[in-house]
């Protein structure tokens, strides 16, 4: 059973080195911040403080007066390794640019403007730094690994559970994420993991003073990463209290131990609380860290438990990834739980005393994340980690009891699960356009340039209806939707970020009808032009699902521009060398719409055919005192 664990721990090393890898820099959640502040301890030696740190040009600010001992702990590996304490300081994506939230495409994600050739090893400065913390919490999450496993197996030993349990933690895409960035939640998730694990002892074998004693510094360790950890102390006082009524210990033993337990809890918190109060006047430093992110001003609403839960199984800062993904762990959870229920009478007493353990302690996580969430909004699953242990175990039993083979395929499937979670979710919202050789031929070839720095070489354009094809698309059913590919070229280096309108304009002079406005950064927010390579051609191309709309079925104009994000300034275009105004019509798109319903004018001369490709249906002619008002109702009968 040992090399089983070795063989997960193996696999989930390497596949967390791939997110480390294939996620952008500081794409991660509150990456920037707790960089920084472990290079705030690196460079002075000292805890950052709330303003002092931000005036002298740490980007901390909320997670300044955080529990310390993740970042002490980074900022020793970073002086170990000698890392390059240069400031994080990437510039942000202009908020109209970024398409948080649900929406139609996973495009227009990126928070962070990236140059995708500086993001490859070998890294240097501080992306070297990112990297190496990175890895760092990858080798802290181990321990949470190995921690799933001692405590599956301590009330499974001779099953498929701990086998289960320890892939569904390891395997789980979202602390994957967690696992590959810098990060608190790298530190109270593996302490309260085997916090969790010595209860358990606690419970079942009774206490021992080098037990009590190891619970009491594992707590208070915990308690120095995240508040949450605190937890534990009233988790440990629950096992002692059931194991006293159990083997009636005397009520003075019982206290005896939980003052031992207590001690190191007190002795590790306190001087940290204590500075918290000089500082800040707030023991648990959560008075200024509200200021930075702001309180709750309206009630928590039972629709906040879905993104709850999908972001326990994965979510980026910017947006969660494609549905079909989450089903799965969907499933894994109904059918855990289900197969818990069904399953209790079956399990030992001994299993039973870890899993009800288990439940407890996830439901002290789960009311501590609702306190939270009460006060400053809050909806990531990773803050129910600390119990992800818990969880994992009672989902892995509940599947053992519906059928141990159930459970064997469920850890087979769980690691490549994680792998096509990750690049159909973040490779594929972080992938920039790829590249062709500067001599390729684009279809529709184009001698149209943006400025001197700029050229269109080519372009691809058709509006579909996706439920007529299988072309692959976001867009939702019974809608148009337009699927754009453009060919650019920079001719030279560009200096400034350009923002890249694509729009269907009315195609009747005057008229400034927009059916479509996409109005983001190229390569759907993943390659600024700042960071455009001169020379190759870069294919450029978006589905984009047209919104519901009251026009007809009518032709559209497909143009494109570009505008200065600075001056808000649309480039000149040149065709061959003359000027040709702010922006380029590439086509002309038929796009269904909606019918208008027809008149009841009943023209005795209606119906007439026009050739093949129209007819007038009807037509009502008035007679006013500006003359003659004529009005048409036409069918189109095929495109001209």
């Amino acid at each position: 059973m040992r090399k089983d664990l070795l063989i997960i721990i193996a696999a989930f090393l390497v596949v967390a080195t791939a997110w480390n890898l294939l996620i952008p820099p500081y794409e991660n959640l509150d990456e920037l911040e707790h960089a920084e502040v472990v290079r705030h301890i690196a460079v002075t030696g000292r805890l950052p403080v709330h303003g002092e740190a931000e005036a002298a040009g740490f980007h901390v600010r909320q997670e300044a007066s955080q529990p310390p001992l993740y970042h002490l702990l980074a900022a020793g590996w970073s002086r170990l390794w000698d890392l390059p304490t240069a400031p994080h300081a990437p510039r942000p994506v202009p908020d109209d640019v970024i398409e948080c939230g649900p929406s139609d495409t996973f495009y227009n994600k990126a928070t962070w403007a990236r140059n995708p050739a500086q993001e490859r090893f070998p890294w240097s400065g501080p992306l070297r730094t990112l990297h190496a913390l990175r890895l760092f919490s990858t080798l802290l999450q181990v321990a949470t690994v190995t921690g799933v496993w001692g405590l599956a197996r301590r009330a499974f030993p001779h099953s498929p559970v701990p086998f289960l349990a320890t892939t569904l933690v390891a395997f789980n895409p979202q602390f994957l994420l967690i696992a590959a960035d810098v990060n608190n939640d790298n530190a109270i998730i593996p302490l309260a993991t085997w916090g969790l694990v010595l209860a358990y002892d606690l419970w079942a074998t009774g206490p021992t003073l080098r037990r009590v004693l190891g619970f009491g510094v594992v707590s208070g360790l915990a308690g120095l990463s995240k508040l949450s950890g605190l937890g534990l102390l009233g988790l440990g006082g629950l096992a002692l209290l059931v194991r006293a009524g159990q083997h009636k210990l005397p009520w003075r033993d019982l206290v005896k131990w939980s003052v031992l337990m207590a001690l190191p809890v007190l002795l590790l918190v306190a001087p940290w609380m204590v500075r918290n109060v000089r500082l800040y006047g707030d023991p648990t430093a959560l008075a200024p860290m509200l200021e930075k992110v702001g309180r709750r001003t309206y009630p928590i609403a039972f629709s906040e438990i879905t993104p709850m839960v999908l972001s326990y199984w994965g979510q980026i800062p910017c947006s969660f990834y494609p549905r079909a993904l989450y089903w799965p762990y969907l499933a894994l959870m109904a059918g855990g739980l289900a197969g818990l229920a069904a399953g209790w009478r079956h399990f030992t007493r001994r299993q039973r005393a870890a899993l009800s353990l288990s439940a407890v302690w996830f439901a002290v996580i789960v009311l501590a994340w609702l306190r939270w969430d009460a006060i400053t909004p809050a909806t990531g699953g990773r803050l129910l980690f600390p119990a992800i242990a818990a969880l994992a175990l009672l989902l892995a039993a509940g599947w053992h009891a519906l059928h141990p083979r159930s459970a064997r395929i469920w850890a087979a499937l769980l690691p490549i699960w994680a792998g096509v979670t990750l690049f159909a979710g973040p490779v594929r919202i972080f992938a920039p356009p790829p590249r062709l050789p500067a001599t390729a031929q684009p279809p529709n070839p184009l001698t149209v340039t943006f400025g001197d720095d700029i050229a269109l070489r080519g372009y691809e354009a058709r509006a579909f209806e996706p439920y007529l094809t299988c072309a692959p698309t976001t867009a939702r059913d019974n809608h148009p939707a337009l699927d754009v590919t453009l060919y650019w070229q920079a001719t030279r280096p560009v200096s400034e970020n350009l923002t890249l309108a694509l729009q269907l304009v009315s195609p009747v002079p005057g008229e400034t009808d927009l059916r479509l406005n996409y109005y983001h950064w190229p390569g759907h927010g993943n390659l600024p032009t700042s960071a455009w390579p001169v020379g190759p051609l870069l294919r450029d191309r978006y589905i984009l699902p047209l919104p519901e709309s009251a026009a007809p079925t009518q032709a559209w104009a497909l143009q494109v521009a570009l505008v200065d994000d600075a001056t808000g300034v649309r480039r000149q275009t040149y065709a061959n060398g003359t000027p040709a105004g702010d922006a380029v019509r590439l086509t002309t798109l038929r796009i269904a719409g909606h019918a208008p319903r027809p008149p009841a004018w009943h023209n005795a001369a209606t119906p007439v055919q026009f050739g093949q490709g129209a007819q007038l249906q009807d037509a009502r002619v008035e007679a006013t005192d500006a003359g003659w008002h004529v009005s048409l109702f036409w069918e189109s009968l095929a495109p001209f």
